[in-house]
């Protein structure tokens, strides 16, 4: 595993500074290509019944190499071998397979209901794309914008799976497992531009797979319904991860810590009142 994304000491302004310029989107049918065919493949999973899981898994597989190609077709970046890209695949590939999970799950998504839940799963998808695209480079004018879109959609994917996990009431060791796994994936591309360093931002994020999965393991036994569940998991890789990530960029301090502290705490007081609606 390497450090990918492209610097450039000569850029005076960082991209923390930098205000969120779309202009430097690439102008190809590539992505939206293949979120079409990410589409096509994720109704073809929701309306064939008996389900069958080989063709969500077929299809994410199918996007995990179209995002590969794109980035590669990346005309100033060099990625050449697995290691250069791998960290841009995480949250498309997740992504993927965490979408169509949920919406195999909801029972709203039927019928017609289909057509908009993939479209709106193939446009954030689409979404991902870009933004990994315009990240590969740290000095590009919407490298900024792109940022603050991945982590939007990393939080989104995580709190996607970690209700889908208690939706299909997986069994205690699996679920803790794969839900400390998906957290470290994610949390990768969380650090990937605050620490130049990639195996140590690989400790780092297997840190946090490792409390979000002891959390999970605590609250296995607490019933909670599966939307609390996933907004009580997400706080914790949000809090956690957002005060590595600044601690690593040097700019933890008391402020952050409080509004890091401040989000996590708004985030616990609906699941309490949750669950002390629903034993109402």
């Amino acid at each position: 595993m390497t450090h990918t994304t492209v610097d450039s000491q000569s850029i005076q302004q960082s991209p923390e500074d930098a205000p969120l310029d779309w202009s430097g989107l690439p102008r190809t049918l590539h992505i939206p290509l293949l979120a079409a065919v990410y589409g096509a493949g994720l109704a073809l999973f929701l309306l064939v019944e008996p389900t069958k899981p080989w063709i969500l898994l077929a299809v994410v597989a199918l996007a995990g190499l179209g995002t590969d190609g794109v980035l590669r077709s990346h005309p100033r970046a060099q990625l050449t071998g697995p290691a250069d890209t791998a960290p841009f695949l995480f949250v498309p590939v997740l992504l993927a397979l965490a979408a169509g999970l949920f919406l195999e799950e909801v029972e709203a998504v039927s019928g017609y209901a289909t057509i908009g839940a993939v479209a709106a799963a193939s446009a954030v998808f689409a979404g991902a794309l870009y933004a990994e695209y315009v990240s590969v480079m740290s000095h590009g004018a919407s490298y900024a914008a792109g940022r603050l879109l991945l982590n939007i959609i990393t939080y989104v994917a995580a709190f996607i799976f970690y209700a889908v996990v208690y939706a299909y009431d997986v069994t205690l060791l699996p679920s803790a497992f794969a839900i400390g796994l998906f957290s470290m994936l994610l949390a990768v591309e969380v650090f990937r531009e605050s620490e130049a360093d990639a195996y140590r931002a690989l400790v780092f994020s297997a840190v946090i797979g490792l409390v979000v999965a002891e959390v999970h393991w605590a609250l296995y036994f607490i019933a909670l319904d599966d939307f609390l569940a996933g907004v009580l998991l997400l706080m914790v890789f949000y809090q956690a991860t957002g005060l590595i990530q600044h601690h690593l960029t040097g700019h933890l301090d008391r402020r952050i810590a409080i509004e890091f502290s401040a989000v996590t705490a708004a985030g616990v007081a609906i699941v309490i009142a949750g669950r002390v609606l629903s034993l109402g």
